[in-house]
């Protein structure tokens, strides 16, 4: 396209200096006088002069849109690497917001149980074609991290270590059909254990099974840890209960509950690696 364009200006150009000449070889040879041949001459060359200034006008109208679109293309190209850095700035400052949030909530708890220890852990993969929320964390057993260790993002419980290796370790949430709390409600005081189902767990949900049917347990209630088995410390908030389901076959009730971490956001968490 640009050879083209080169090309039929090039082309235009000699037309119009042909023109030119032409037309001044005319005026000269007939500057004499006024005779029918000057006037006949005239009638074709004043046309063609005209002719030629508005092609002249043309050319450099033809060429000065090209240089202002030269000048637009490098504008364009300036705003949108401006566009692009504003994006990776936004990256950062959210990275550290969530970053900040994390802290915030770990020095609350730290200040609460100045006995725990903790390991920072960053999220670095995550379990692809599972559906039960499994990743990765860039610690291990170089950071003091072991099998079944707690992992927090500030109060919440996020599940448990299930693998370590020396630099990094995998985590199961508890949206894990295998991860099973020992929990309450603390309202009611009513502890049970906080498991899952494949689907429930694809809905983000976990439950409380095998309430008393006249259970005091209802929507809204916060879901804790209770402390038993030694994995969990006590009061690590499970989430909240959605609903209460009655089962009128086994004269029980399960609480339907919304996990307080969100797992999908999740970058960075804290593995509790000693606590008492």
């Amino acid at each position: 396209m640009r050879r083209l364009f080169k090309n039929t200006a090039l082309r235009l150009f000699a037309v119009v200096m042909a023109a030119l000449v032409a037309g001044a070889l005319l005026s000269l040879a007939l500057r004499g006088g006024s005779s029918p041949i000057t006037s006949a001459v005239s009638v074709v060359v004043s046309p063609l002069q005209g002719l030629c200034a508005r092609a002249a006008n043309g050319l450099q109208d033809f060429f000065s849109y090209f240089r202002s679109s030269a000048v637009l293309r490098a504008e364009i190209d300036r705003q949108a690497k401006e566009i692009e850095e504003i994006r990776a700035r936004i990256v950062e400052f959210d990275s550290a917001n969530q970053k900040l949030a994390l802290y915030e909530e770990f020095l609350e708890l730290k200040r609460e149980k100045p006995s725990y220890q903790f390991a920072e852990a960053s999220v670095i993969g995550k379990d692809a074609a599972g559906q039960f929320r499994t990743f990765t964390l860039n610690r291990g057993s170089s950071s003091g991290i072991q099998v079944n260790n707690p992992v927090l993002y500030g109060k919440y419980l996020v599940g448990l270590v299930t693998k370590v290796e020396l630099t990094s370790c995998t985590v199961r949430t508890i949206l894990h059909p295998e991860v099973n709390v020992s929990v309450y409600e603390t309202l009611t005081g009513e502890g049970r254990v906080s498991n899952t189902t494949v689907e429930l767990s694809q809905e983000g949900l976990c439950q409380v099974a095998e309430l008393d049917r006249s259970t005091a347990v209802a929507t809204g209630g916060y879901i804790c840890t209770s402390g038993v088995g030694e994995i969990y410390p006590r009061d690590l908030i499970v989430g909240t209960v959605l609903e209460v389901i009655d089962d009128s076959q086994s004269l029980t009730a399960t609480a339907i509950v919304l996990p307080a971490a969100d797992f999908d956001a999740l970058r960075d968490v804290f593995v509790l690696t000693s606590f008492s």
